[in-house]
């Protein structure tokens, strides 16, 4: 007989592809998950994952033992929900705005995770400029922001950290510009690609600061994505967040002329603190606080495999 948290525990597997981050996600030890994945393995009469130096490869067997393990699992919230089992439990919808990059790596795994812990807890998604985040807390319909962290961070917003990168300094492959400076240390006169407003516009006005020089402004844009774009399409430099670029379509349209060391840039799940102690804020909140260490070794990985 399958055990429904053996069933859980396995599509966290899934999702993860690393067994010790899964056994953080069940808060059990990665001794015990391996038990619990060979006890499924016996059960079914089958390989369910191959296990080896490079990760977790889940077989074409496991594959359909996901399938059937997220059908049950639905099915039970379903009857729990119909028999009325569920009256005292977390339900509700919760709204989060973020940038699309933050939707591509933080949204799916906490869906995943709030599917397997609170299934009647739903999500509703919004996507816009980052540099808005904060001040979407102000909308009553929104409940979080990812975002990331000004120096100064407001007293009312209570916020996880999910993960810190530095910015970089990138420019086109194949620049519509010329330019007999060296660009690792002089970028003036260059035309540069300016964020129009929030912590980054912040952080490349500071990063001109230290050169003691005035940008070249091509052009001010909303939206992190839309400058790696730009500066593909050999418009001019840019500095923008390490994680916009990992995952930008254009990143093979740009180099990277170089990292930024001082800068810090921190991004994290905010909501506010007088709505801390609501149920369905907290459950976000504790799931980001679970899922948060497991964030940075995907970037890591994402640059080893790129």
């Amino acid at each position: 007989m399958i055990d429904l948290k053996d069933a859980q525990a396995f599509l966290r597997l899934c999702e993860t592809s690393n067994l010790t981050r899964t056994a953080t996600l069940c808060n059990v030890s990665p001794s015990t998950l391996s038990r619990t994945l060979s006890k499924l393995e016996k059960e079914l009469k089958t390989t369910l994952c191959i296990r080896d130096k490079k990760g977790i490869f889940i077989t074409e067997a496991g594959h359909r033992f996901e399938a059937f393990a997220r059908k049950t699992l639905n099915d039970y919230a379903d009857l729990q929900k119909e028999l009325g089992h569920n009256s005292k439990s977390i339900s509700g919808i919760v709204k989060i705005y973020c940038s699309v990059t933050a939707s591509y790596l933080f949204i799916p795994r906490l869906l995943n995770e709030l599917h397997l812990t609170a299934p009647n807890l739903e999500v509703k998604l919004e996507t816009g400029d980052p540099a808005d985040a904060l001040n979407k807390l102000e909308d009553p319909d929104t409940d979080f922001v990812i975002s990331a962290l000004p120096n100064e961070i407001p007293d009312n917003i209570k916020y996880v950290d999910l993960v810190t990168f530095p910015l970089i300094l990138i420019a086109p492959k194949k620049p519509l510009f010329t330019t007999g400076n060296d660009l690792t240390q002089d970028i003036s006169g260059v035309p540069f690609v300016m964020p129009e407003k929030g912590q980054l516009r912040y952080e490349v006005e500071k990063y001109f600061k230290t050169l003691e020089a005035a940008p070249h402004i091509y052009s001010e844009i909303s939206g992190h994505e839309a400058i790696v774009s730009l500066t593909a399409l050999g418009f001019g430099l840019s500095v923008v967040p390490r994680l916009v670029y990992e995952l930008s379509p254009f990143k093979n349209d740009v180099v990277i002329v170089k990292e930024l060391p001082w800068s810090n840039f921190r991004v994290a799940l905010c909501s506010l603190k007088n709505r801390a102690k609501d149920q369905n804020i907290k459950v976000i909140n504790d799931l980001a606080a679970r899922l948060a260490p497991s964030f940075t070794p995907d970037l890591t990985r994402r640059r080893g495999d790129n």
